[in-house]
């Protein structure tokens, strides 16, 4: 975000005794002097060098200095921050600011121990002058409460060097605030006179060089660490002190072993250590030292620490009148540190030492009560040293005054706009103005942060001279943009704009702006506009001005023309409206472009381009490389022209809309690939935005079927049995004639059953016939060179008529119908739930008796295919059967018949038949106890229900019913929200009451199918107007679906979840009811409330008044009315919420219960009335990156999602057969499976 300064280049300067031309007094040449003569600038480029900061800002940067080191916080400890601020922009902390900042501690009496010195300049002795301050910085947060705490109290240091040249001072001065610029070299000149610590130096942690654009004025600012570490402070502690001391007394016997020294005491010991070479002013002076055998020595300090550490020797001396030589601690010489730097080094650290013993002393004094101190003369020394928290030393130390009296502790400097312009709340306007423009152009990048601050600091002090200076700059705030960026949902302070995509822009913009109120989208739009001119994009600029409508009802009314016309009738009412109002030419080119996106129409869009040239200039297929097409379509170079067209099409159809301008992106991308490949097929779709199917090759695409007549759903159920890969395998592959499928089965032909009976011998002969025409048509749709095939007339009349009307095949004598007397057979199995017969065997799975289901309209119809009595001499009839494949002989009466009746029958009653057929064809894998045959079909489709009735008077007679299903039943006529909604309603437990008495009827799934079918009942009868309707209600689905919470199951979780549903449920029926009957509308179209309304409005107009008629309760009827209207108010508001509340926990109530999953992969739709109407499929290819294709009769085409999930109301179009595969099991769905001699390579 911020410049780089520290890779900035720095001053390259000449050596020190080079030879500079004079300068007079009087003025200065513009560059930099060689040597320093006290008069001329040796930094002049001083005013270029960035960050620059004010002495207030310099100040609070060394308080914060190591509050930012020490700090744990996350922003904090894995930033620049935690290596120190005082060489950082201000931007990098000003809005991380710290709590607790250090305190700049130091000494006011220079006597007893000086900390403040001056030096003479060596290059410019007479006009140039340094200073040097020594400090220290303590954290107030920590305060010590033992002794033992002040081991974990840290006292850093803190060393100021000001260089002031005393003649610039005078001649090039500047009013006003001065701005200090860090340097990262120093001039030769320079570094001769400062004595500054090498970055090397391991006691060193931060420094910073600053200099005065001005005068060049030197600031160096040094951090130190502490001299004593917690080790060292740890000797300190009472129980050290009472140890070393008791060593003592046994070396030294005149110590009392009672008087065990204070920890003041020590430190009070070891600081007159130190000061002792402190004191010496010159050579010549003694040079004291310490007995080795001192007692106070060895009793309150390591003595080692002397020699090992601070740099006193250890001598033998002799006394002239004693013969024996004695050891003692001589301390280095600290003299003549003017010249001898090394010396100064020491010195200083001397220096550093004293002080952080006297803050040491002073703090454990505190900690001693009144009357020790009273007793401790060593504590009561540290009284002497006077010590300031004060800053006004660091202004006296920089020349200001300024500051001395303003600088304060007022919050709103602490503000971060004030901190961004290195400003103070009381600097001038001049002032701020001249911060704001010398970090306006040092930091160009961040101009918008500065101009923020400016102008809250122009309206915080209400300066009319600030707030117009804002108004003439022609900047985008840092703030107004950050405040855009934040209605786009986008964290400015995480974000380089630069890098956000202009196209993640449009797609957020579009988005809030689809949803938000028209003050929103104003605020939404006006921000779009201050992005694009912060970005200095021309595709936002461009965008703000040709945006689509918020709605298409807008662009059409625009144009007057209809949603329903067709795109030349746009094309053609765009071309009128233009000519008619050229001033409305920008608005129409929205409008065309709010349709195509809404249609996604590919002709639209071209059009678009052709009358708008803009549009071609943004989205040229000629910006485009190759490659980048082909990234952007996300497509190999070797992807055939069909499979490019596959991708794009399912990005063009089914990808969400992010931005409008995702399609002119994908189309011009494709123009770009076509263009290079010269593909008649890509550049047809381009033209027309519709795939030239003579331009593919036939075995790329699913095969359509030819509508042979009306065969309602027929072409729908045959390509969904297609697609299911082990039944078409299994369909395709089947060869038996007749004789050899009995021989096949051999004995158990006689004991198999399917539904629960027996099949006829006719009727297997018409199951064989019926697989080879399915074999017959698979076949085709796998091989043929076209784009549809068309299925047989006998395929159509197998599928229809029911499974016990006899065909009549070639050499085959006529005969009734067969099978009926098996469909009275016991035990019967039909795809219903049904009732138990109560007076059966308690508990018993098999063999209990159902009531009689009540007749379908299809069954009724049977009679017309009945040409004579059944006969019941079957084996008469199989010996006149051949075992060859024979043709039927239908007649175009009959199969009329038969198409009728698949007008009447449910897709469920023809599946039943076809599954019949397909099983009474096909080898059974083994028999059930009751003889049901297993196979393929019941693998693939069959579940079973467990249906168990509970007498409410006698709960020990339960009844249980184990009954194969092959599609659940769900009803859009209770309104359920969604699919689950409308299986619960399947699976609920009712109270039903039958001969015996009421009984509890529950129903759940015992096992599941590989291939789970929904059926969804629209259709139902008005007996008010005596004929059929259809319900079109939405009945949301998704593309996944779990059954776990209906299986049959002991778990005490999932009794316990769904005992708590149920109750959910039942308080969630009863709140709507309450709702409903809240806002109930009476004969004249009134609710209640709105009736209070009216009643209100009569008697507050003045009918009864010009009328005569007295009221005198009129204003307490008001007060009741209104009284009750706000009660209507809150009972509505309270029912919502808790509607509300109930649904969403339902919603997610069995998230946990994921084992038993499923994948859409079928939808059956119809499109009409119940008595007539259209029949298509959508079948999903998760083969084929999971599109959904189509299938409308031979006609075969790319659907996009959100047409296959199309739940919008008054959506004729509406599924009523949902298919699911079982999780694992997708593979086995394979709707593309073509194998001709024209396939794509």
């Amino acid at each position: 975000m911020f410049k780089d300064f520290s890779g900035s280049e720095a001053p390259v300067y000449e050596p020190a005794d080079s030879i500079s031309k004079p300068i007079d007094d009087g003025g200065l040449e513009d560059g930099g002097s060689t040597q320093d003569n006290g008069k001329a600038l040796l930094y002049p480029d001083a005013g270029s060098l960035f960050p620059f900061k004010t002495s207030e800002r310099l100040l609070d940067e060394i308080k914060a200095e190591l509050a930012y080191r020490n700090s744990n916080g996350h922003d904090i400890l894995y930033s620049a921050l935690h290596s120190g601020v005082l060489k950082l922009p201000v931007l990098e902390y000003s809005r991380k600011p710290v709590p607790d900042p250090f305190s700049i501690g130091h000494l006011l009496d220079q006597v007893v121990l000086k900390t403040r010195y001056e030096y003479e300049s060596r290059t410019c002795p007479g006009l140039n002058k340094v200073s040097v301050f020594m400090g220290v910085l303590v954290s107030p947060s920590i305060v010590p409460r033992e002794p033992e705490d002040l081991a974990a109290a840290p006292i850093y240091h803190l060393k100021l060097t000001v260089k002031t040249r005393m003649h610039l001072e005078h001649t090039r001065k500047q009013a006003g605030v001065c701005q200090y610029h860090m340097l990262s070299e120093l001039h030769p000149s320079d570094k001769q006179d400062l004595f500054l610590a090498e970055e090397s130096d391991p006691s060193l942690l931060d420094s910073a060089m600053y200099v005065s654009s001005d005068t060049n004025k030197l600031v160096c600012i040094e951090i130190f660490k502490p001299e004593f570490s917690h080790e060292d402070l740890a000797t300190f502690s009472p129980d050290s002190i009472r140890r070393r001391f008791a060593e003592a007394c046994g070396k030294f016997p005149d110590l009392d072993p009672e008087k065990v020294p204070s920890q003041a005491e020590c430190f009070s010991t070891l600081l007159k250590i130190f000061k002792g070479p402190l004191n010496r002013r010159s050579p010549d002076d003694v040079l004291k030292t310490i007995s080795a055998d001192n007692k106070f020595l060895n009793s309150q300090i390591e003595p080692a620490w002397l020699t090992e550490r601070f740099q006193f020797q250890l001598c033998e001396t002799q006394a002239s009148e004693e013969p024996e030589t004695a050891l003692e601690y001589q301390p280095p010489d600290l003299t003549d540190y003017v010249n001898n730097l090394s010396v100064r080094k020491l010195r200083e650290e001397y220096t550093r030492k004293c002080l952080e013993l006297v803050f040491l002393g002073k703090m454990a004094v505190a900690l001693m009560s009144k009357d020790d101190v009273a007793q401790d003369s060593r504590a009561r020394s540290f009284h002497l040293y006077q010590i300031s928290y004060s800053p006004s030393f660091f202004f006296h130390l920089l020349g200001e005054t300024r500051g001395v009296m303003d600088y304060g502790t007022q919050e709103i400097d602490k503000n971060y706009h004030f901190i961004n312009l290195s400003a103070c709340h009381y600097y001038s306007d001049k002032d701020i103005i001249k911060n704001y423009e010398t970090q306006a152009r040092l930091d160009p990048e961040n101009i918008g942060i500065y101009f923020d601050a400016l102008n809250f600091i122009a309206n915080f002090k209400g300066s009319y001279q600030l707030i117009t200076y804002c108004r003439k700059q022609d900047v985008v705030g840092k703030e107004a943009l950050d405040s855009a960026l934040s209605l786009f949902g986008i964290d400015a302070s995480d974000t380089d704009l630069s890098t956000v995509p202009d196209d993640l822009l449009l797609g957020i913009y579009r988005k809030e702006s689809s949803q938000a109120s028209q003050q929103k989208r104003s605020s939404l739009k006006n921000s779009l506009r201050l992005i694009a001119k912060a970005k200095k994009s021309q595709i936002l600029q461009f965008y703000t001005a040709y945006e689509p409508y918020d709605n298409t009802y807008q662009a059409y009314s625009l144009l007057e023309v209809n949603e329903s016309v067709d795109v030349d009738i746009i094309q053609t009412a765009y071309t009128v409206k233009v000519t008619d109002s050229p001033g409305l030419k920008i608005d129409c080119d929205r409008a065309i472009y709010t349709i195509a996106v809404s249609r996604r129409s590919m002709p639209l869009f071209n059009f678009l381009a052709e009358q708008c040239p803009a549009f071609n200039e943004f989205y040229s297929a000629d910006k485009l490389t190759y490659q980048e097409a082909l990234n952007l379509l996300q497509v190999n170079e070797n992807a055939s022209d069909d499979v490019i067209l596959e991708v794009f099409q399912r990005k063009w159809h089914q990808e969400p809309v992010s931005s409008p301008d995702q399609f002119l992106i994908s189309s011009s991308a494709l123009t770009k690939i076509g263009q290079v490949r010269n593909s008649l097929l890509i550049n047809r779709y381009l033209e027309t935005g519709i795939i030239d199917v003579s331009c593919l090759p036939a075995g790329n695409w699913p095969t359509g079927l030819n509508n042979i007549g009306n065969t309602c759903y027929l072409n729908s159920l045959l390509q969904y049995y297609f697609c299911i890969s082990p039944l078409r395998q299994s369909i395709v592959e089947y060869q038996k004639t007749l004789s050899e499928f009995h021989q096949s089965i051999g004995h158990l032909e006689s004991k198999r059953r399917i539904g629960g009976r027996e099949v006829s011998e006719a009727e297997v002969e018409r199951s064989i016939q019926f697989v080879y025409q399915l074999r017959d048509l698979f076949t085709d749709m796998v091989h043929t060179e076209n784009r549809y095939v068309t299925p047989t007339k006998e395929l159509a009349y197998l599928a229809f008529a029911p499974s016990n009307i006899e065909v009549e095949f070639e050499g085959t004598p006529s005969s009734g119908s067969v099978g009926e007397a098996e469909d009275e057979e016991e035990g019967a199995i039909k795809e219903t739930t049904e009732v138990i017969d109560l007076t059966s065997v308690p508990n018993a799975e098999q063999d209990i008796e159902m009531l009689d289901p009540v007749p379908s309209e299809s069954e009724m119809i049977v009679e017309q295919f009945v040409d004579s009595p059944k006969d019941d001499k079957k084996q008469d009839a199989a010996e006149a059967i051949g075992t060859s494949t024979r043709v039927a002989k239908i007649s175009s009466d009959q199969l009329e018949n038969a198409l009728e009746m698949g007008r009447q029958q449910d897709v469920t009653e023809c599946i039943g038949n076809v599954l019949f057929q397909l099983e009474s064809a096909s080898e059974p894998t083994c028999l059930d106890t009751d003889g049901e045959q297993q196979d393929l079909i019941k693998q693939l489709f069959f579940g079973k229900l467990r249906q168990v009735l509970t007498p409410l008077n006698d709960p020990t007679k339960v009844r249980t019913k184990i009954e194969r299903f092959v599609s659940l039943l769900v009803n859009v006529g209770d309104h359920p929200k969604d699919v689950y909604d409308a299986l619960d309603q399947y699976f609920k437990n009712d109270v039903l009451q039958l001969e015996d008495g009421d009984v509890n009827r529950s129903v759940a799934i015992k096992e599941l199918p590989a291939v789970l079918q929904i059926q969804i009942q629209r259709v139902y009868y008005d007996r008010e107007r005596f004929m059929p309707f259809k319900s079109i209600e939405p009945l949301p689905f998704e593309d996944s679906i779990y059954m776990d919470r209906y299986m049959d199951t002991e778990d005490p979780v999932m009794l316990k979840k769904r005992e708590e549903a149920a109750t959910l449920k039942k308080e969630l029926v009863t709140l709507k009811e309450k709702q409903r009957s809240l806002l109930d509308k009476n004969g004249s179209g009134m609710s209640f409330k709105s009736s209070l309304l009216e009643t209100k409005r009569f008697l507050q107009s003045d009918v009864l008044e010009n009328n005569d008629i007295e009221s005198p309760n009129k204003e307490q009827s008001i007060q009741t009315i209104d009284s009750m209207l706000l009660k209507i108010d809150e009972e509505l508001a309270s029912v919502y919420h808790r509607i509300a509340f109930l649904e969403q926990k339902l919603s997610s109530h069995f998230d946990d219960f994921k084992q038993e999953g499923y994948s859409l992969f079928a939808v059956f739709i119809h499109r009409g009335e119940a008595s007539y109407g259209h029949y298509w499929i959508y079948i999903k290819d998760s083969g084929k990156n999971g599109i959904w294709r189509k299938y409308n009769d031979e006609s075969v085409t790319e659907a996009p999602e959100s047409e296959v999930f199309n739940f919008s109301e008054g959506n004729t179009a509406t599924p009523y057969f949902l298919v699911y595969v079982k999780n694992g099991q997708e593979s086995q769905i394979e709707p593309l499976h073509r194998v001709t001699t024209k396939c794509a390579s």
